[in-house]
C-alpha cells in the first residue's frame, strides 16, 4: 500500500513539474464586446492549456482571475470601460510571484493577474472554450446579463424593510384605535409603544392589504404616524417633532438615465419638512474618471418613502436621442434673382415634379420651408448642377431629447492691424490678430406625438463681403435668426433668405510681363463685380432611439 501511495506521489510531482517546465501559455489579448442583452469581457490565449483559479471581494466589487503558467508581453495595462458596471479591467504579473527553478536556473513558473473592478459585482459566469474552429481558437468569456435588461427589478442600493412582508385582512366598526394597533402589533410578534395622545376609534374593512400599508392606512386617517425601532412599533402625533433617530429613514438609490440634480427638483415638491437629497456619484467613490451624479441619497420619514420611490422611477427612465444632420450651401444669385433663389425657374422638367409642391405653397422665393426626402433629394440635384454653389460644411450631431445642441464651424483669419503708437521715425509697426467669421447654429429639439419633431433653433451667421484700407482689412457681415417649427421625423428644414453682397476683384495679366515690377501696371487688369450669396441651412432631424 506505501510503495502504491509512493509510486502516485511521484506521478503527480513529475506531471507537476512537467506543467510547470512547459512552454508557457501566452495571453494574446483582452477586450470588451457588447451584445444583445449581455456584457462580455474576452480573454484569448495562444494554447488550450490554461490552469486558473478566482477570488471575489464585495468591499471593492472586484473579480481576481490567477493564471499559471500563462505570460503576458505587453506590461501591466489597464483600460476604462463603459459596460456597466464594470469600470475598469488591467493585466498584470503579481509582485510577489515566485519563480520555481531547475537545476540549471533557468526555468520558472508564469503568474498573471486579470482584474475586474465593478461598481458592484454583477451576476457574471465564466466560460472556457478551448479549440475552437474559428479564430481564436482558445478563448475564457466572463459575461453578465446588461443592467437595462434586469432594470424593472431595481430598488434602493442600500436594503430596506421595516416589518417582515405580511398581508392583513381587518373588519372593524367603530373600533377603539389602540386596540386595533395591539392586536396588529401582537400578530405579528412586534413590541409596541403607544403615547397618550393616541386615542380615537375606527371603522375599517381591510382584505389582503400589506401590514405597513395598512398601518398607514389606520393612523393617519386619525393624525398619527409610526415607526419601528429594532422590532418596537412607536406611535405618535404626525405633527409632532422629530425626536428619536429611527423617525428618519435614508436609502441610497441608483440612476441609470438622469443626472442626481434633475430628480432632486422633484423631490423638493414632496418632501416633508424633515425630508432632503444628496447627490453623489459613484464613480467618485471608487476614484474612477469624473462622471455623473448617478447616485442620490434620500432622508425622509419611513412613510414618505413609497411616493419617493415611485417619483424617482417614474422619471429615471431612457430619454430617446436625436441625429441632427445640418448642410451649409452657399449659391451665387442670377440677375433676376435678387430677392432669393427662384426655384422655379431653376428647376428644370425633369426635376420640377419633386419641387411642385413646394413652389406651389411657398411662391418662388422660400425662406422657411420643411421638405420630404424626395424634394430635399430635387434640392441638392438642384444645387449641385450649379457651378455657383459650394457646400460649405456638413456637420452632424446627436443629442437627447429635449437637449440643446450647438454647432459653430468657420475659419480664424489672420488681420493685420496697427499697433497705437508708431515710432520716433514716424513709422507705425504692425501686428497680425485673429478674426474669426464662422457659423453657429444652436438647436433644441424635442420629439411629439406621432414622431414629430419641434425644434427652436438659433442661427448666427458671419460673412466677409469685402475688404478695406491699405491693410486690406475684412468686412464682417452679421445675421441672425431665430424660429420655432415642427417637422416630421426624417424631414429636412430648409432656412433661406440669408443673403450678403461681396465685391469681387478679378486680376488679369499678361503671363511674365504682368509680373515685372514697374511695368506690370501695364501689363494688368483689374474689375470689380457686385455679387450677391445667399446661404442655405439645412437641417434633418431624425430619431435614432427611444
Amino acid at each position: 500500500m506505501k510503495q502504491r501511495i509512493h509510486i502516485l506521489s511521484l506521478f503527480l510531482t513529475l506531471g507537476m513539474v512537467r506543467f510547470i517546465t512547459a512552454a508557457p501559455t501566452e495571453l494574446l489579448d483582452i477586450y470588451t464586446v457588447d451584445e444583445a442583452g449581455v456584457y462580455s469581457v474576452i480573454l484569448e490565449f495562444s494554447d488550450s492549456d490554461i490552469a486558473y483559479v478566482t477570488t471575489e471581494k464585495f468591499v471593492p466589487p472586484t473579480l481576481k482571475i490567477g493564471f499559471v503558467n500563462v505570460r503576458w508581453t505587453r506590461g501591466d495595462f489597464q483600460r476604462k470601460t463603459g459596460v456597466n458596471p464594470l469600470y475598469q479591467y488591467s493585466v498584470r504579473e503579481p509582485v510577489s510571484r515566485h519563480a520555481i527553478e531547475d537545476e540549471n536556473k533557468r526555468g520558472r513558473t508564469h503568474t498573471l493577474e486579470v482584474r475586474l473592478d465593478f461598481n458592484k459585482v454583477p451576476d457574471y459566469k465564466i466560460e472556457l472554450k478551448t479549440d475552437l474552429p474559428q479564430v481564436p481558437s482558445n478563448i475564457m468569456v466572463i459575461s453578465w446579463p446588461k443592467k437595462e435588461d434586469i432594470k424593472s427589478d431595481r430598488g434602493p442600493i442600500v436594503p430596506y424593510k421595516r416589518i417582515e412582508p405580511a398581508l392583513v385582512s381587518i373588519n372593524f366598526k367603530n373600533a377603539d384605535l389602540v386596540d386595533v394597533i395591539r392586536l396588529l402589533s401582537e400578530q405579528h410578534g412586534l413590541n409596541l409603544i403607544l403615547g397618550e395622545e393616541v386615542t380615537g376609534s375606527i371603522t375599517l374593512k381591510l382584505k389582503e392589504v400589506p401590514l405597513e400599508k395598512a398601518l398607514d392606512l389606520i393612523l393617519k386617517a386619525n393624525g398619527f404616524t409610526w415607526f419601528i425601532d429594532d422590532n418596537i412599533l412607536l406611535v405618535k402625533t404626525a405633527a409632532g417633532e422629530i425626536t428619536h433617530s429611527a423617525e428618519l429613514e435614508t436609502r441610497i438609490f441608483q440612476l441609470y438615465f438622469l443626472d442626481a440634480g434633475m430628480i432632486i427638483t422633484a423631490l423638493d415638491e414632496i418632501f416633508t419638512s424633515q425630508g432632503k437629497a444628496v447627490p453623489l456619484s459613484s464613480a467618485s467613490a471608487i476614484g474612477g474618471e469624473a462622471a455623473g451624479m448617478d447616485l442620490i441619497m434620500v432622508t425622509d420619514v419611513p412613510t414618505n418613502f413609497e411616493l419617493i420611490e415611485r417619483i424617482i422611477r417614474t422619471l429615471d427612465q431612457e430619454n430617446a436621442q436625436i441625429n441632427i444632420s445640418i448642410k451649409f450651401i452657399e449659391t451665387t444669385l442670377k440677375q433676376d434673382e435678387a430677392m432669393g433663389i427662384n426655384w422655379s425657374m431653376r428647376a428644370d422638367t425633369s426635376l420640377s415634379f419633386g419641387l411642385g409642391e413646394l413652389i406651389s405653397h411657398s411662391g418662388d422665393k422660400v425662406n422657411l420651408a420643411t421638405l420630404t426626402p424626395m424634394t430635399f433629394a430635387a434640392m441638392l440635384q438642384i444645387l449641385s448642377e450649379d457651378a455657383g454653389t459650394t457646400l460649405l460644411q456638413e456637420p452632424q450631431i446627436t443629442t437627447f431629447n429635449n437637449s440643446p445642441a450647438t454647432i459653430t464651424v468657420g475659419t480664424t483669419i489672420p488681420v493685420l492691424v496697427p499697433q497705437a503708437e508708431g515710432s520716433m521715425f514716424g513709422a507705425v509697426p504692425y501686428t497680425y490678430q485673429d478674426q474669426n467669421v464662422n457659423v453657429s447654429l444652436t438647436v433644441l429639439p424635442r420629439i411629439n406625438e406621432n414622431e414629430l419633431i419641434s425644434m427652436s433653433i438659433q442661427a448666427a451667421v458671419q460673412a466677409i463681403t469685402g475688404y478695406v484700407g491699405a491693410e486690406q482689412r475684412p468686412i464682417v457681415s452679421n445675421r441672425t435668426t431665430n424660429t420655432n417649427v415642427m417637422v416630421r421625423n426624417g424631414e429636412t428644414l430648409l432656412i433661406g433668405g440669408l443673403i450678403f453682397d461681396q465685391d469681387d476683384l478679378t486680376v488679369g495679366k499678361l503671363p511674365f510681363f504682368g509680373d515685372l515690377p514697374f511695368f506690370r501696371k501695364f501689363f494688368r487688369t483689374n474689375s470689380k463685380k457686385k455679387s450677391q450669396n445667399e446661404l442655405l441651412i439645412f437641417i434633418t432631424p431624425t430619431i435614432v432611439s427611444s
